[in-house]
């Protein structure tokens, strides 16, 4: 009896970890040579991966924003300011790129990497760490 209680433990851990390995591999890696806009959501997205940042925490630091309307040459507007820069992202005045739409809902939206998102992205990454990550 002993053994058989061995034997169906070690057949159910090692089925167990046989899965564990398949899900893990399945796991396609995150590609993060573009941007992902959210006009929904107003949030920006480093490629497919999971690091987003909720474009809404700008109304909180306005003081901060002035290296994205350089790069864009225009400012983010009241009364939205998310919903401006998302505009901004999505359209550049200048038209130095196309935002190319995912999906057929209209709400997704992949933009280049570049000098002016590289930059609107370490704004709201400083942003990010000015409101969350002090006194840590």
């Amino acid at each position: 009896m002993r053994v058989l209680i061995i034997i169906t433990s070690i057949l159910g851990l090692s089925g167990c970890l046989s899965m564990d390995a398949l899900t893990s591999s399945n796991k396609a890696p995150s590609n993060t040579s573009y941007y992902v806009v959210d006009s929904k959501d107003r949030s920006l997205c480093l490629g497919n991966s999971q690091r987003c940042y909720d474009m809404a925490m700008i109304v909180s630091a306005l003081e901060q924003l002035a290296p994205i309307e350089n790069a864009y040459n225009t400012k983010i507007k009241a009364p939205n300011y998310p919903v401006s820069l998302t505009r901004m992202l999505i359209n550049p005045i200048d038209g130095s790129y196309d935002a190319i739409p995912i999906g057929t809902e209209g709400r997704f939206f992949k933009i280049p990497k570049n000098a002016k998102t590289d930059i609107t992205w370490k704004v709201l990454t400083s942003i990010y760490n000015n409101l969350y990550m002090t006194g840590s």
